[in-house]
């Protein structure tokens, strides 16, 4: 609980002087008269635009506890989309994520990885067009599909699951302003859980996400599972404060996670661990 009441005085904190943290940028405008200069690499075409983005956090977190080290990158690529996006309608996809996060000891004799979780999916999308007048209720749409995770490992120390999972996202508030992101995410087992068969109960059915925060300011998200006897209770809090500076242009957010429940790594996964660490993160 101490650490928990660290990371509700930093919030704190961080809500006084955000205005002090992170000025407010304006963007740069083109010079009437004068061409913008692009790099002759531009003409290359390496990607497909919009279809590569970021999808789950990414972030690189240090803490105290051991291990000490946390960090996790994701991304998801559009492979189809239904029809065509009007004034009134943005078009469906299907998308294929893959999220790896990573626990590293890395203070230890030889800065081993602790563990790693392994997270492809394959997902429908549809997501609500921007209101005329946002405020209250807003709808924003909804993920449903399967996912896998595990740990790449085989024998007694193998993990792994595969779920079919549905998904809906919703505001309260201001989208340009203050507001609450609810993403409550159900989801059931396939295929069996092999020899971790009492994984459903620590990950149960179910989990939460609440994401209460400012457009371009701070914001605190949770992530609560509770497992299938209710009991088992997983919480995680992660604190985020852009920072933007007009030194070389540089942008980030300034993280603190709090973890608090069982399986912040699959292999350890009825184990309670509690940690707090912080870091910086690309995407939130």
């Amino acid at each position: 609980m101490k650490t928990l009441r660290i990371l509700l005085v930093a919030l704190a904190f961080t809500v006084r002087v955000y205005g002090e943290v992170r000025p407010e940028v304006t963007q740069p405008q083109p010079v009437v008269g004068v061409p913008i200069i692009q790099p002759a690499a531009a003409k290359l075409q390496r990607t497909f635009a919009g279809r590569l983005g970021p999808h789950e956090p990414i972030y690189f977190i240090y803490g105290p506890d051991t291990p000490a080290a946390k960090f996790q990158f994701s991304f998801k690529y559009k492979i189809l989309r239904f029809g065509e996006a009007t004034a009134q309608r943005i078009p469906s996809t299907l998308q294929f994520a893959f999220s790896q996060r990573s626990i590293w000891d890395i203070t230890g004799n030889s800065s081993p990885f602790y563990d790693t979780s392994y997270m492809p999916e394959l997902f429908y999308e549809s997501l609500a067009p921007m209101p005329v007048q946002s405020g209250g209720f807003t709808w924003l749409g909804y993920q449903a599909g399967y996912k896998h995770e595990s740990n790449g490992r085989d024998g007694p120390v193998s993990r792994s699951l595969n779920t079919l999972f549905l998904q809906p996202v919703f505001s309260l508030g201001m989208l340009e302003g203050w507001h609450m992101i609810v993403a409550p995410r159900l989801y059931t087992y396939i295929g069996g859980l092999g020899d971790n068969n009492d994984l459903k109960d620590y990950r149960g059915y179910g989990q939460l996400r609440l994401i209460v925060g400012k457009t371009n300011g701070p914001s605190l998200m949770y992530t609560g599972i509770v497992g299938q006897h209710g009991d088992h209770l997983t919480s995680q809090f992660d604190l985020t404060v852009p920072v933007r500076t007009h030194l070389f242009d540089f942008e980030t957010f300034l993280l603190v996670q709090y973890f608090d429940g069982y399986g912040e790594s699959l292999l350890s996964y009825r184990e309670k661990s509690e940690a707090i660490r912080a870091g910086f993160s690309l995407v939130r």
